[in-house]
């Protein structure tokens, strides 16, 4: 199991270019199979899970090239239609290539998917979605056997505006017969690249960011060049760290809609944010504060991916924050570590109560899971000392050579194999 090994108390700060989202990436990589062509994506980022659906990519049949952050995939053979358990146990996004295999191939074989343990994700309605559209589902020994002669277009009303569920739909009713609306559709930035990526295939989809998505289905999508677009959650990540340590911050390339609920968190605790055209500029107070309530939820709500990295901030701010997870139950594990750091954090249920301390102090902790394990990092680079963070394949799925990005804005993180 690796490890980071970060001496703290050096303040964060400078310029930094945000890399390109892994929550829309890959997605968009799934949807590369709906393309039956060459497709170039570029701002591509270079972490862990992209590797993994590159690799899904290839066992499926397709040829795909990686220079620098620019991928060229051509999708034109595809020779299988499984994906291994192996596989998907280790990247629940495995799932969207449930929708694209069907809208392409019109079956599909595919494992559980896995992915963090932040609590339970159920497939159960992207199943039930794909079954009112005519497909047929077969569960045999942990693997799902999935055929579709023809998909027709429905009216999918989701009881929760699923993220991996509005994709999913979205994939397959690209090329199905007919019309297809998904009505409490999820409205994140991600869902929107989405959108955007199979339209410049080819695809006829409207209102996306909104709760009602309709999809009139064609019979062919062509290759594109498309851009990635930054990682919100990336860039929260590195803000929760300078105010933390107290050093000011410009990001490059962000876009002011998709980061303004965390950047409003931020502004509760006293930070002083500046927007330009392509930079975001942040300055955190003397002494955080704090005194004020944050509940997760969907888009526009506040994104359960930066839960962990604001309480680790909350924990160093003046007062007492409460922090209610709607998403996931399973989504407060890093609390106890941080406590183990000198935080004063009590969880009850889904609510987690964040009274500010003095200071923090290095540890040996344990990150269960991607974000957890991001939130101990930005910790101990706020603490007292030496901490060694243990977990650090979590924090590579979806940072990019974090520790390097850290080191050169001013802090001392190395990762230990």
């Amino acid at each position: 199991m690796g490890y980071y090994l970060v001496e703290g108390g050096k303040p964060i700060g400078g310029e930094f270019s945000v890399r390109g989202s892994k929550n829309a990436a890959l997605p968009i990589l799934a949807a590369t199979l709906l393309a039956e062509d060459e497709v170039v994506l570029e701002n591509c980022p270079l972490i862990r899970d992209f590797y993994l659906t590159l690799d899904i990519l290839r066992t499926l049949g397709c040829k795909v090239e990686l220079t620098g952050r620019t991928a060229v995939i051509d999708t034109r053979v595809i020779h299988d239609v499984e994906i291994r358990e192996e596989t998907v146990q280790k990247m629940r996004s495995s799932i969207l290539f449930l929708g694209a295999l069907l809208g392409r191939e019109k079956r599909a074989i595919l494992g559980h998917p896995g992915g963090c343990a932040i609590g339970k994700r159920p497939i159960d309605i992207h199943l039930s979605s794909f079954e009112k559209m005519g497909v047929e589902i077969q569960e045999e020994d942990g693997l799902f056997y999935c055929s579709a002669p023809h998909i027709l277009g429905y009216h999918i009303y989701l009881n929760y505006p699923s993220v991996g569920a509005t994709e999913n739909i979205l994939l397959l009713a690209a090329k199905a017969e007919g019309v297809t609306v998904i009505h409490n559709a999820a409205r994140e930035p991600e869902i929107v690249a989405l959108v955007r990526f199979l339209r410049a295939c080819g695809a006829e989809i409207y209102g996306e960011g909104t709760p009602s998505i309709m999809i009139e289905g064609v019979k062919k999508l062509h290759g594109a060049y498309f851009s990635i677009p930054f990682d919100r959650i990336e860039a929260g990540t590195f803000l929760c760290a300078s105010a933390m340590t107290g050093g000011e911050l410009s990001l490059l390339g962000v876009e002011k809609n998709d980061i303004e609920t965390t950047v409003g968190a931020l502004e509760k605790t006293g930070c002083k944010f500046r927007f330009t055209s392509d930079c975001l500029w942040m300055k955190p107070p003397k002494e955080l504060k704090s005194d004020f309530s944050l509940v997760t939820g969907p888009f526009p709500g506040f994104p359960t991916d930066m839960q962990p990295l604001v309480m680790s901030l909350l924990t160093l701010a003046k007062g007492t924050c409460m922090i209610s997870e709607t998403v996931f139950e399973a989504r407060f594990r890093h609390a106890e570590e941080l406590c183990r750091m000198g935080a004063d954090i009590v969880v009850e249920d889904r609510i987690a109560r964040i009274k500010g301390c003095a200071g923090l102090h290095g540890a040996e902790v344990f990150g269960h899971d991607l974000r957890g394990g991001a939130a101990l990092l930005i910790a101990a680079l706020a603490a007292e000392g030496k901490s060694v963070i243990y977990g650090s394949q979590y924090v590579e799925r979806g940072y990019e050579k974090i520790e390097d990005a850290f080191s050169l804005l001013g802090g001392n993180v190395r990762l230990m194999e």
